[in-house]
């Protein structure tokens, strides 16, 4: 994708070439955008790690639930507006498409500042909340301080735009956008983690550092908008917010369960390190170190299919039913073939990788245990994100807040209680593959009935 495709008529982009052509060029910047994204993830856990300080692992861990919420907050606005806009732009209706994305931006923008007064007010009970102890609790502080207060704005800002600007196919220049301040930050964490700050004040340094790279991505996006002003579709002009023709409802009934999907993975994993605190700090550490090795296949799968949620909502728009049911059919394969993959290195190397970010036997025996488990996930989980990344750009509602209550909340944390009660610490993490199989069959059956209601050829 080229700026010349974000230039004049996005809808010529989504109408020309096959669809494995269309479908890489949307998906692969995406992917690679959440791959930096997770790289930078892990680098703040690794050079953490390299402290030894298995409370201040846990801090980082513990902290990363409500750090995600501010996605949560990004994607209400950043995924229910590009649902909207990409179906404008099938229905040959560019005007509410500008409409649409003046409206999204300017609200997930004053969103962010209402998240950052929230945290201002009511981090000292937050944080025993999340499950934040003594031995973590002056780290947990500093980095919400960081991260959550100074750096609400620009971390909301930068995902926002990135989904805004993809929603017209312009992949390639979102993924620019959010890889430069993942980037960024593994160059900024060991300046300021081992460099610029005492020792003692690792976490705080890897905060600042996520604080600078992402208000340099929030630059990137406020220069690429006003350079690209000729675009029906771009607008930095709080001129064009508009409230009429549905638009508000039409977004945020696709973007509530969005944003409601990321923020039950969040209050999954708190309930998960809360469950964990009476196992050791160990436990906990063990546990973030797991789920940050297995995003590498949650948020690869999540990038392909927010890459191609654009396609999904044009083909949809323009009535292109059986194009889409190829391109559907064509990304499955794709995720079937990643995953599969996935779980076998997973399981066949989890020691090795869970050392590879904490070098204590006790962290690497809980982690080594719970990655184990949690790899069956990874396939499930591809289903599920594809069918609601389907729902989210046909605004379908309903199904789509079905699907995001399924894999996270309703299933998954009473099954932590009732799994831990059995088997103890190892339950815990058999909550996840349980939901994702529950999650995935409802999935089927949505995505099924939903097919069979439109016609093989447009009408």
């Amino acid at each position: 994708m080229t700026s010349s495709h974000s230039s004049s008529r996005p809808d010529v982009f989504f109408e020309n070439g096959s669809i494995p052509q269309i479908v890489w060029t949307l998906a692969l910047p995406t992917i690679i955008t959440q791959v930096i994204n997770m790289v930078y993830n892990f680098a703040d856990t690794w050079y953490i790690g390299r402290t030894g300080n298995a409370a201040m692992v846990a801090a980082a861990n513990v902290c990363m639930p409500v750090f995600v919420i501010m996605a949560a907050v990004a994607n209400v606005f950043g995924i229910g507006g590009a649902s909207v806009i990409s179906r404008s732009i099938g229905q040959k209706n560019p005007k509410r498409a500008r409409r649409t994305f003046a409206f999204c931006l300017y609200s997930g923008l004053a969103a962010s500042l209402l998240y950052m007064a929230l945290i201002a007010l009511f981090r000292p009970q937050l944080i025993l909340l999340i499950g934040g102890d003594s031995a973590d609790y002056g780290y947990i502080y500093s980095y919400m301080f960081w991260t959550m207060i100074v750096g609400a704005l620009p971390t909301v800002g930068n995902v926002l735009c990135g989904h805004l600007v993809r929603s017209i196919g312009a992949s390639k220049e979102a993924g620019i956008g959010m890889s430069l301040g993942g980037i960024l930050n593994m160059v900024l964490d060991p300046l300021f983690m081992f460099v610029l700050l005492p020792p003692g004040h690792e976490v705080t340094g890897a905060a600042i550092a996520t604080m600078l790279s992402n208000t340099v991505s929030l630059l990137y996006f406020v220069v690429y908008l006003l350079r690209h002003r000729d675009n029906p579709i771009f607008t930095v002009d709080p001129r064009d917010i508009s409230f009429g023709e549905h638009i508000p409802g039409d977004v945020l009934t696709v973007g509530i369960p969005a944003g409601l999907q990321t923020t039950l993975a969040m209050v999954s994993n708190m309930f998960a390190n809360a469950l964990s605190v009476e196992y050791g700090t160990e436990a906990v550490a063990g546990m973030g170190v797991a789920k940050k090795i297995n995003m590498i296949a949650f948020n690869t799968c999540m990038g392909m299919t927010q890459g191609v949620l654009p396609l999904f909502g044009y083909c949809i728009g323009a009535k292109e039913y059986t194009r889409l049911r190829k391109v559907v059919r064509y990304t499955a394969k794709v995720l079937a073939i990643y995953t599969i993959g996935c779980v076998i290195v997973f399981k066949a190397a989890a020691p090795w990788l869970v050392a590879f970010f904490i070098d204590e036997p006790k962290t690497i025996a809980f982690g080594t245990e719970f990655l184990s488990v949690i790899a069956w996930a990874a396939p499930l989980c591809a289903v599920s994100y594809m069918v609601n990344s389907l729902f989210q750009a046909a605004g379908s509602r309903l199904r789509a807040l079905l699907l995001a209550i399924m894999r996270k909340g309703v299933v998954d944390i009473p099954a932590m209680f009732v799994f831990k009660s059995f088997i103890g610490a190892a339950g815990i993490v058999w909550a996840t593959p349980f939901a994702e199989v529950v999650s995935a069959a409802v999935a089927v059956v949505l995505y099924v009935t939903f097919m069979k209601k439109l016609p093989e050829k447009a009408a």
